[in-house]
């Protein structure tokens, strides 16, 4: 009995393990094509009810913010990034990013779900740091 709760344990262990790396692996494949305003990439990794927060307090649905995201190409560098997940099909995504050439920092939550496969956004929502 012991030997089958340790098994249990361990297994629960190395899915979430996993789907930490499956996430921090979307947010390196978000970086890239948010940069590089590629909208095919962002369509395929936003979830169709996206709503994309921003540190101004504009909401976007998924549309316009893949729009905003190709027209604008941000530039900036995330730090202090810490996955949680919930089960096997959510896990909530917490950092800092400095956002650059407007020189400021902000404090993302992102919201991820398992679809199908597939790891979605399906929140985000970013609040400006003071200086």
């Amino acid at each position: 009995m012991k030997f089958a709760l340790l098994l249990l344990a361990a297994v629960f262990t190395l899915s979430a393990a996993s789907i930490e790396e499956t996430i921090k692996a979307n947010l390196d494949k978000f970086d890239a094509a948010a940069k590089a305003g590629d909208a095919a990439a962002l369509n395929a990794m936003f979830a169709d009810d996206l709503i994309f927060g921003h540190s101004s307090a504009k909401f976007e649905n998924k549309a316009e913010a893949v729009a905003a995201l190709v027209k604008n190409k941000p530039t900036y560098t995330h730090r202090d990034v810490k996955v949680r997940t919930y089960g096997n099909n959510t896990a909530l995504v917490n950092m800092k990013m400095h956002v650059e050439p407007q020189g400021f920092d902000i404090d993302v939550l992102q919201v991820w779900i398992k679809h199908g496969k597939d790891w979605k956004m399906v929140s985000r929502q970013s609040t400006r740091l003071p200086k």
